[in-house]
């Protein structure tokens, strides 16, 4: 179930390799609540600060992914297909509270701890896919409703546009027009990009929150830095956590997911 030219040029640009065979449960697994794990699928379920949530990620076809969460049997699930570069995106309606957002983003960090651990870093595609929707479901706005809808990336590599740019990358230490709505209106902040404006926001354009979760590939992007300078005008805490700022994290999906396929490491 592998296209290997195009995972050789993955693993290439993101540094990931894959693991072709099955792995006996140890205590970091037992840890993680570890069901089942090899190349093409990643499983398990964990109480997490008293929050159950279930976890799996299945190659369904070449660089095709189902991800499927569920935080306190509230399901969210997607497909991630790395050949066109689409997400499909079901959260059935649902909406969850910041401690089973932070306890999502908490077990992403276990599962990490136990991949550093067991397998010297070595991460494979499925499990890639499932940690970035981890960090990017985990970010989302207070109040944020997880609906069904379609990501499609757009090609926009040469030149910064101002809203939803599909995905374009930024470097570190240039300035940006970061560009975004809330209740007062159309906003536009010239932005540095990596710089710190307040505690929990450094690290302005990465896709994910603050400069932290080493673990995984970075993106920097144009639609990430509109979501950040939108979070942080709007005095949110965390990554992403205003209302204000919902379309904004809607346009990041596909930045958090594939950015750092498009090359984008700031």
């Amino acid at each position: 179930m592998k296209n290997k030219l195009k995972c050789s040029a993955l693993v290439l640009l993101i540094a990931i390799c894959f693991q072709c065979t099955q792995e006996e449960t140890t205590p970091q697994a037992q840890e993680i609540g570890l069901e089942a794990q090899d190349e093409n699928h990643f499983k398990g379920i964990v109480t997490v600060d008293n929050v159950a949530v279930k976890y799996a990620v299945t190659a369904t076809a070449d660089l095709i992914f189902d991800v499927r969460i569920a935080i306190d049997n509230k399901s969210i699930n997607a497909i991630v297909n790395y050949n066109d570069e689409s997400i499909a995106i079901d959260g059935h309606n649902h909406v969850f509270k910041e401690s089973q957002k932070e306890a999502l983003l908490k077990m992403g960090s276990l599962i990490a701890d136990y991949i550093l651990s067991n397998k010297e870093g070595n991460i494979s595609m499925t499990e890639y896919t499932l940690l970035t929707l981890i960090e990017y479901w985990g970010k989302s706005p207070i109040d944020y409703v997880y609906t069904k809808r379609n990501v499609v990336t757009e090609v926009n590599t040469t030149n910064l546009k101002s809203r939803n740019e599909g995905i374009t990358c930024i470097r570190r230490n240039t300035y940006v027009n970061a560009e975004y709505d809330d209740a007062r209106g159309n906003q536009r902040d010239r932005v540095r990009v990596g710089s710190k404006p307040r505690t929990n926001y450094g690290c302005m354009g990465r896709c994910g929150a603050d400069c932290g979760r080493w673990w995984i590939p970075s993106a920097w992007t144009k639609d990430c830095m509109d979501h950040d300078q939108c979070s942080n005008v709007n005095n949110a805490s965390g990554g992403a956590s205003d209302r204000n700022c919902g379309d904004e994290f809607n346009e990041a999906a596909d930045d958090y997911v594939f950015g750092v396929i498009r090359g984008c490491r700031g």
